[in-house]
């Protein structure tokens, strides 16, 4: 971790066939994919910046510089949300992919034990309804109802790490092909307690298994994606939203989709009026299942556990899900009006394994350090920058000219922001003033032609478009959330719904960029993971530099009953990528749609790739090796679409 500006080191804690086929249907197919109101401007904003590895779990929270916990600002939605922290199924349990059970109470201990340090409230732990066993994965009794989101898919190849890392890919669109029946659980209670209710639990390289006491309460909210029942569920599951809630008010507003990995991600957090002053540190702990390190973290040391009191399914199905621990990156800041830059390299150390306590051991040669040989593993889970960093923390500036020794630019006569001869200033009513300064009270206008249209999987993916809207301050985000509920203006937009999500496989939060369009000009994003027949309201708006936020718009949209068609008809890069939902196929599928479908030339183009493109794919799906070469050729193709689509 490196020292910031004015801050110090806090002390808490893949032949010519092959040619045939790819030159001739894979460049067709290149030809097939390219063809307000008044708002106060908030005067305590944060900007950071970092960029993670794959389905990383992530918590950020401020302490202040005491070590005392303030307030979490973000939390990754398969803990916020998905309730992978506290559901049924004993902590040890394998995983895979969607993988129904088995509590991950060492994903995020650091944040979990730090924020009831801050006094905040505890959660009931949830447990199995009625099986024999916390290591049991099938089921034993009637316990069950239709899950959404989770399945168990008693297939070996599909619950391997390799899936869930999307090593094969083709699993992405079929781990889970029927529909899925899983247990949501009930609260522990004393009396389960008193009657001698455990868990089982081994040690180290499996050597010794006991049953584990566990404690009435958890670190971790219940799942709270639930909004249908069954007759078999426990009637605890239908608490689990409003006492998560009751508990941690804040986790609505806090709850952020998993940001893809190996993207620069840009977060503004906006920090309560009444904070003064002062040193403070800003902490983020990052955490992904199965992240190896040799014997020290692994199956060998960890492996699946088995004995009496695990199931077949349990002992046999899934991976070893424990690898290397939470990591803890701090950047000590100060806030103050001139705001500041902040940068942290290493993190300054990890948590327990198992979520046993919230102590931070100091970073050691055990926890892999090598963005060369192990890239986005251990402490290069957030990805190590060009510039030496893996976070940057941006004070923004605010109040300049209120503050002390104000620069001469403040307050002069002006016509446009040139005039006032700073950066960070601009001319607001022929005045010069700083642009976070609360006298600016100017949000984006709202965003106009709200459009969202299904695309060929309709009842899952969206097509959403809107028209850039004007703003004083240059615009930060476009904010998108998706909800089963019309907007109550009276609800915050960051309480209602989640967070929207890309059209791909992988749930990870839509990022649009709010450079892409000037105002005036079309701004268009994919989202997924709806569900069918379902009516959803999406809604967005703009928010500036200064975390002022425009009007919030909402469209309607209706999904449909499924369609069992093929995604895009890019046939050759969906038998390459192995599923008709990988992101590369929706680059494809816009340049298709928007840069050759409306004109002649690009048609004829997108028909002769019709009359030879089944024949290709049909060569190239069998073939590992094939395939392998495909993406290599197809890689330039999709960057320069997504180049031509994205900017």
């Amino acid at each position: 971790m490196d020292r910031g500006r004015n801050g110090s080191y806090p002390s808490p804690t893949v032949g010519n066939q092959l040619a045939k086929i790819s030159v001739g249907a894979l460049l067709t197919c290149l030809g097939l994919a390219l063809g307000a109101a008044p708002a106060s401007a908030q005067n305590r904003v944060l900007e950071l910046s970092y960029t993670p590895t794959a389905r990383a779990q992530i918590a950020i929270w401020v302490e202040t510089g005491e070590g005392t916990y303030l307030r979490t600002f973000r939390l990754t939605d398969a803990v916020a949300r998905r309730g992978i922290g506290n559901r049924p199924g004993a902590l040890q349990m394998n995983s895979g992919y969607h993988w129904p059970y088995g509590r991950r109470e060492g994903v995020l201990p650091i944040w979990g034990h730090r924020r009831l340090e801050g006094e905040g409230e505890p959660f009931r732990r949830v447990i199995f309804q009625d099986r024999a066993s916390e290591g049991f994965a099938s089921r034993t009794t009637a316990d069950a109802s239709e899950d959404d989101f989770y399945c168990l898919s008693f297939n070996r190849d599909f619950s391997s790490k390799e899936t869930l890392e999307g090593i094969d890919p083709t699993v992405d669109a079929m781990a889970c092909p029927t529909v899925f029946n899983s247990d949501k659980g009930r609260y522990l209670t004393e009396g389960d307690v008193v009657g001698g209710y455990a868990e089982p639990f081994e040690d180290e390289m499996g050597v010794t298994s006991d049953m584990r006491v566990m404690d009435l309460t958890s670190l971790y909210p219940a799942r709270r994606d639930l909004d249908q029942w069954g007759a078999d569920d426990h009637p605890d599951s239908r608490l689990f939203l409003d006492e998560t809630r009751t508990a941690m008010p804040e986790i609505d507003a806090v709850t952020m989709a998993t940001p893809a990995g190996e993207r620069l991600h840009r977060l503004q957090l906006a920090l309560p009026a009444g904070w003064e002053p002062g040193e403070y540190v800003l902490y983020v702990e990052v955490n992904v299942e199965g992240d190896y390190n040799g014997a020290q973290w692994g199956p060998e040391r960890f492996p699946t556990p088995t004995g009496p009191r695990w199931d077949t399914w349990a002992e046999n199905y899934g991976y070893p899900y424990r690898g290397q621990p939470a990591v803890l990156y701090a950047v000590p800041f100060t806030l103050n009006s001139q705001g500041g830059v902040y940068t942290a390299r290493d993190p300054m150390g990890y948590g327990e394994i198992h979520g046993m306590d919230g102590e931070v051991r100091p970073l050691d040669a055990t926890i892999s350090n090598d963005p060369v040989g192990a890239p986005g593993s251990g402490a290069d889970r957030l990805l190590l920058q060009g510039d030496d960093t893996r976070l940057t923390l941006r004070v923004v500036p605010s109040n300049v000219c209120d503050g002390p020794e104000p620069p001469d630019a403040c307050f002069q006569e002006c016509s446009i922001d040139a005039d006032c001869g700073m950066e960070g200033f601009l001319c607001y009513q022929n005045e010069c003033l700083d642009e976070c300064n609360d006298q600016v009270a100017a949000a984006p206008m709202p965003v106009a032609d709200l459009q969202v249209t299904p695309m060929e999987r309709s009842w899952e993916q969206a097509t959403v478009e809107f028209t850039a809207p004007s703003s004083t301050r240059e615009i930060f985000e476009y904010q998108v959330r998706v909800a089963r509920t019309p907007y109550d203006p009276s609800t915050p937009f960051d309480e209602w719904g989640v967070e929207a999500k890309v059209a791909a496989a992988a749930e990870e939060r839509v990022v649009i960029d709010p450079h892409a369009a000037l105002p005036g000009e079309t701004v268009s994003v994919d989202v997924g993971h709806l569900e069918r027949e379902s009516t959803y309201y999406v809604g967005i708006r703009a928010v500036d530099s200064c975390s002022a936020a425009g009007e919030v718009v909402v469209a309607e949209h209706q999904t449909t009953a499924v369609k069992f068609t093929t995604v895009s008809p890019c046939f050759v890069a969906t038998a390459t990528y192995g599923t008709p939902m990988a992101e590369e196929i929706g680059v494809l599928r816009r340049f298709r749609d928007r840069y050759l479908m409306s004109n002649g030339a690009g048609r004829a183009l997108v028909e002769a790739y019709y009359d030879v493109g089944p024949a290709a794919a049909d060569e190239i799906r069998e073939d590992d090796g094939l395939r392998a070469v495909s993406r290599a050729i197809l890689e330039p193709i999709v960057a320069f679409a997504r180049w031509v689509v994205e900017d």
